[in-house]
């Protein structure tokens, strides 16, 4: 069993705080029942039911049998109190790399940050940023290079937890959706971090809009506009137009004229 991190955490039960200690490690397929039960008991104490899609015990095993990772927190008591699961979906038509229209080449390098869940009891510890900290390298070192999630636009402290780790919109989609079209979907971000050294890239526009205004990002993205970080007090997703990306539409549409 490889310990990926130890430290201290604040418990909060029934008003009162209390110190406890905290084990991160990779779950086994033999407590993939924990993880489900875990997932379960926060997605009942939900009040927005829309901000967290349900995985099921067999979809996770299958993944899990094809390599996914599940990073678990397990408390003194050596109960699970978190995890963050972490999929690799190669060629498969789900694979977000599609949404943001990365090149076919890059699809195989794509990982998914798929479910992150914290028990009520633990929330505030900063444990999103922390498995996702030890993510990163965990899928750098598995040799993929572009990490990938979608966010509900009225989940803003996730989505602020994966804009402050380097990921950015790319996309602003329906998804999970029964219907062929998709439209019956609920409305996610989907974020892109590509984990190859770049250049730094120079900006030339900034748009500040609220999270919940769906239709005016939407326009946003279409024109190549990134959300590059949030305003978490105010509410506001700030998108920039890389210099480079406006190069290119210039070259687009110049050689439509």
């Amino acid at each position: 069993m490889t310990i990926l991190k130890t430290g201290q955490l604040i418990k909060h039960t029934d008003g009162k705080t209390e110190k406890d200690q905290y084990v991160m490690r990779l779950i086994s397929i033999e407590e993939l029942g924990d993880v489900v039960a875990l997932e379960k008991y926060v997605y009942d104490l939900l009040p927005n039911k829309q901000v967290l899609c349900m995985d099921s015990y067999e979809e996770m095993l299958d993944d899990m049998k094809r390599g996914a990772k599940v990073i678990g927190v397990f408390n003194e008591a050596k109960d699970l109190i978190a995890y963050r699961y972490i999929g690799f979906p190669g060629n498969n038509p789900k694979n977000l790399g599609n949404d943001i229209n990365l090149p076919e080449q890059e699809l195989p390098k794509v990982a998914h940050l798929e479910t992150t869940v914290v028990h009520p009891d633990y929330r505030g510890n900063s444990l999103q940023s922390l498995t996702l900290q030890k993510a990163i390298p965990m899928v750098q070192d598995l040799g993929y290079s572009h990490l990938l999630c979608t966010v509900s636009p009225q989940n803003i402290y996730s989505l602020y937890n994966i804009m402050k780790n380097g990921l950015r919109v790319k996309a602003l989609k329906k998804k999970y959706g029964k219907s062929e079209d998709g439209s019956d979907g609920l409305w996610r971000f989907i974020l892109h971090r590509n984990l190859k050294p770049r250049a730094v890239r120079k900006t030339s526009a900034l748009f500040s809009v609220p999270v919940a205004d769906i239709e005016p990002q939407r326009e946003l993205i279409d024109q190549g506009f990134v959300g590059l970080w949030l305003s978490r007090e105010a509410g506001l997703l700030n998108y920039v137009l890389f210099e480079d990306n406006l190069a290119f539409q210039a070259l687009s549409k110049s050689l439509l004229l």
